[in-house]
């Protein structure tokens, strides 16, 4: 098995195992924030996604949510998100997901997003495409007024004058094009992205986690994709995915300089 089917085969696993408990999870712990929480669901598919990565790559390093690495640094790497939306699913809204990717240095290789509410698996690899179940994707280019758009930033108020800038990129968004949405789940964003339901969206220090394996999925799509991570140790990560004249015209509109690509 390659690793883009190890990838799919266990985020079907684990996307399994968070409908079997839909509806049925209620206890919950905050981390940094009220929206940053852990439920007894992620630790449970969390498990079940490493059991199976080490299963079928014994010798892999993985970078998750929950547990942090597992096994040596190593210059390439999964990245699992096992729930992404877990606000969403512990109030029953059917859009989360679970996110597998492979990383080499510090550029995705493989990406796997998996809604299993939906049934819809995302998936990307490198230089190879982008599909989702079986259907090849290609973003049509969209200008910025004719489409929707998303912006996932961090949960936690840390900084007031920061909030108050993300909040003004939010409204700028929201004002420039047919909406914008905070969807509680950065990597279905970038998967709705690659789909053509997004023609724009973007991420302020966000985990890397969150959104390893759309960032591949979008730019395989046709998507114009640039990212930084900020911060190594925390894992944060700065980006923007859009259509080309959405990211033109954004870029002309709103100043984005807080934004650290």
């Amino acid at each position: 098995m390659n690793r883009l089917e190890i990838a799919i085969n266990t985020a079907v696993a684990a996307g399994e195992l968070l409908i079997e408990h839909y509806g049925k999870i209620h206890q919950t712990n905050s981390k940094e924030s009220l929206r940053d929480i852990v439920s007894e669901i992620d630790t449970l598919s969390e498990s079940k996604i490493i059991s199976s990565l080490q299963e079928h790559d014994p010798e892999c390093s993985i970078l998750t949510e929950e547990t942090g690495l597992i096994g040596p640094e190593a210059d390439s790497k999964w990245i699992v998100d096992a729930l992404d939306g877990t606000v969403n699913y512990i109030h029953n809204i059917p859009l989360f997901c679970v996110s597998i990717a492979y990383w080499v240095g510090d550029k995705p290789t493989i990406g796997v997003i998996y809604n299993p509410h939906s049934n819809e698996i995302f998936y990307a690899e490198k230089g190879v495409g982008c599909f989702v179940n079986k259907q090849r994707l290609q973003l049509e280019d969209c200008k910025l007024k004719n489409g929707l758009t998303a912006m996932a930033f961090s949960g936690k108020a840390y900084n007031p004058v920061k909030r108050k800038i993300e909040f003004g990129i939010f409204g700028g968004l929201n004002d420039l094009s047919q909406g914008c949405l905070r969807t509680g789940s950065a990597a279905m964003n970038l998967g709705y992205l690659a789909h053509g339901k997004f023609s724009l969206v973007i991420g302020k220090a966000n985990k890397l986690w969150d959104v390893a394996a759309g960032l591949l999925i979008a730019e395989e799509a046709g998507a114009t994709v640039k990212f930084n991570i900020t911060d190594s140790k925390k894992h944060l990560i700065d980006y923007i995915a859009s259509t080309e004249s959405s990211q033109q015209e954004v870029l002309k509109d709103i100043d984005l300089s807080y934004l650290e690509i």
